[in-house]
């Protein structure tokens, strides 16, 4: 009887793991599949964390990053680790993100297995391989996806000590994971809750588990507090933390009295679950839910049915039932606090926002699948058929779900033209072109020219050490690198202003790069050119006029195109510069005056001061709208420049010009004057 019992035993053991095994492949294909095609590019978040796993290879180690508002640091050491085998490709973070999803996947069986039961830990882990929110996270490469995985292997070791005490390494490890938690994503700051919140409920309903568990807990919370220290004692004394005041505004509010931002915030975030998902095509198919309509019934049955059993395990207080009312508890309560971010600040990138609880979401319908089976258990009293039906109806839906995925991924967002444009797919074309074709100085005109924006994603794209790349937006500006030939490139999101184009003349026809008829930031358009046949002709263009701003930049030139205009018109002015050395965030301003303070103004730059290299030289033109009311009458100009390293800036300091008489000043005045006509 023994050994036939044991035998018993052996085939379920093989009969779970080849479910967990094919559950863990259906998994990784979803994740692994057209993996460098599908998102067809890649973010400028993305390539940040490429950049930065690529310093940490190079020997940058901090605790904290501060690139995009700040970043907890373990995805991007994680991505390190692969870069030192595979180099600076962006790959290696998408591989890493495909990893921790594998982690969560079968950490959400681990825990589900030890909280409840096998079969509800199957079939949790089979929603989250399938789901199109779990293929979307495990498939990009950002650090949101390391939180719900270390989470799942805390809690799924923390209950692995809740049934064998005396085993203390399990909460050992537990408090390693969760301290491990806080270097991954910002909601792990929450999370850690739930444990004392677990105590809490055994204080008030179970004393007996609470005088068992409550020692090695509080030691699992010092050690996980202790790990998180350095970063904690970090972000307390500097300033590189800057998100979770830009998100906390409707908190703000409501501490102010006013409860309508966050409420509304509230309100559109229970839609996710079921009517209404993420609104941005990075993150989501815009207003796709997390569930389809069949798992949202299932996950609303799940919910209800945990309520139904942990109230009537509190009417009751059943001996063997407090294990699953304390399990049933902290799953409700880490739905609801990995709703938080959510609730505060709204739907929009709530894939990335609310995942920590996205392993969670999928224990409530395998909650109402087990009842349904065991309902068919009882009623056809135990038969094989019972078994098998219940596990063919689970095969279909997961399939459906499965097949869903791959249509609503693969086939829908990966090549909606709105993806391609948030993925950056037509620069990555350029930079695949000029991998290929590239030499020498290459200017690149693009909408985003800004340090973390598309030159992060051209940065982890470009593998030819021949091209020497420089950034610029043709919608304001016309940058001409210092070399006897260069190249330049379009985007249809920033081709050359018209007001440019008296200063633009290629040296032969241009090379357009097939682009998707449905891209919108087409055509990519590439021009050889001849930069000293370029500067001799703006040398007859330009009035000339010579002064030195500090050791950025010289001024060799203007010209007004709009010297007489009327009210309620722009002035349009266009300034030559030649880069002397980087300067990080300057902002060059033109102001509309009369002896007194601006009456109208232009304040930008848009060849960024980041990507200057000694002696290329730039345009920047400036439209300077007047007001409707402005008197006709003779104005002056004046230009210069300040720095602003973190917009918006409150009176920024202004850099100092030496002018063409030798004086030192914090602007200049253009000699030319403005003539403000009647209309």
């Amino acid at each position: 009887m023994g050994n036939g019992q044991t035998m018993i035993d052996a085939r379920r053991q093989w009969r779970i793991r080849g479910w967990l095994l094919l559950i863990l492949l259906a998994a990784a294909a979803l994740r692994l599949a057209a993996l460098s095609q599908a998102p067809p590019g890649f973010t400028h978040d993305e390539a940040d964390h490429g950049l930065d796993a690529w310093g940490v290879v190079n020997g940058i180690r901090p605790i904290y990053f501060t690139v995009g508002y700040g970043r907890e640091p373990l995805f991007d050491y994680s991505t390190a680790l692969l870069m030192s085998f595979l180099g600076p490709t962006y790959l290696a973070g998408r591989l890493t993100a495909v990893f921790y999803s594998l982690v969560m996947v079968a950490g959400s069986y681990a825990w589900a297995r030890r909280a409840f039961d096998r079969r509800l830990a199957l079939l949790t882990a089979a929603g989250l391989a399938v789901s199109f929110w779990g293929v979307m996270t495990g498939r990009q490469a950002l650090r949101s996806v390391t939180m719900p995985a270390f989470f799942l292997l805390a809690a799924a070791c923390y209950w692995q000590g809740l049934r064998h005490p005396r085993q203390r390494r399990w909460h050992w490890l537990a408090g390693l994971f969760l301290g491990i938690t806080f270097y991954t994503y910002l909601p792990a700051r929450l999370t850690w809750l739930l444990f004392p919140g677990l105590l809490l409920f055994w204080a008030i309903c179970q004393r007996q588990t609470l005088r068992r568990h409550w020692r090695s807990t509080l030691w699992m919370l010092l050690l996980a507090g202790a790990i998180g220290f350095p970063l904690f004692f970090y972000l307390q004394t500097s300033a590189a933390e800057v998100r979770l005041s830009q998100l906390s505004g409707p908190l703000q509010a409501a501490a102010a009295g006013n409860f309508a931002p966050l409420w509304r915030n509230i309100l559109g975030s229970l839609r996710l679950f079921t009517i209404s998902g993420d609104t941005l095509w990075r993150y989501n198919i815009p207003g796709k839910p997390w569930l389809d309509p069949v798992m949202g019934i299932l996950f609303y049955t799940g919910l209800l049915l945990a309520l139904w059993r942990i109230g009537r395990w509190l009417w009751r207080r059943p001996a063997d039932g407090s294990a699953q009312a304390a399990s049933l508890l902290f799953a409700l309560a880490w739905l609801g606090v990995g709703m938080l971010p959510a609730f505060i600040t709204g739907p929009e990138a709530s894939t990335t926002r609310a995942i920590a609880m996205q392993p969670i979401l999928y224990l409530f319908p395998a909650l109402a699948l087990v009842s349904v089976y065991d309902w068919l258990n009882r009623r056809w009293r135990g038969r094989r058929l019972a078994r098998n039906a219940g596990i063919l109806l689970a095969l279909l839906l997961f399939a459906a779900v499965g097949a869903q995925t791959v249509r609503d991924y693969f086939l829908i967002w990966a090549n909606h033209p709105a993806v391609r444009v948030q993925y950056e797919s037509t620069l990555v074309a350029a930079m695949n072109y000029l991998n290929a074709h590239g030499q020498g100085a290459v200017a690149v005109s693009t909408a985003t020219p800004d340090r973390f924006h598309s030159p992060s994603t051209a940065l982890m794209t470009l593998r030819n050490d021949a091209v020497d790349l420089r950034w610029f937006n043709g919608a304001g500006s016309l940058l001409l690198p210092q070399a006897d030939r260069a190249t330049l490139i379009f985007s249809g999101f920033a081709p050359l202003h018209p007001a440019l184009s008296r200063y633009f003349a290629p040296a032969a026809p241009p090379v357009v790069l097939p682009l998707r008829p449905t891209d919108e930031d087409r055509p990519l358009t590439i021009y050889a050119v001849n930069p000293p046949a370029w500067q001799a002709q703006w040398q007859r263009q330009f009035h000339p006029l010579r002064a030195d701003l500090e050791d950025a930049a010289t001024l060799l030139g203007y010209d007004l195109q709009t010297p007489t205009v009327v009210a309620g018109q722009p002035v349009q002015l266009a300034a030559w510069w030649q880069a002397q050395q980087p300067r990080e965030g300057l902002v060059f301003f033109t102001h509309l005056t009369s002896d007194g303070p601006p009456l109208a103004q232009a304040d930008r730059l848009d060849a960024p001061g980041y990507y200057w290299r000694r002696g290329d030289q730039f345009i920047q033109l400036h439209t300077i709208p007047l007001p409707p009311s402005l008197p006709p009458g003779t104005y002056t100009l004046i230009i210069g420049a300040y720095s602003c390293l973190t917009p918006p800036c409150d009176q920024p300091p202004r850099l100092s010009i030496l002018t063409p008489d030798g004086a030192v000043a914090d602007h200049l005045t253009l000699p030319t004057p403005i003539i403000v006509a009647s209309p």
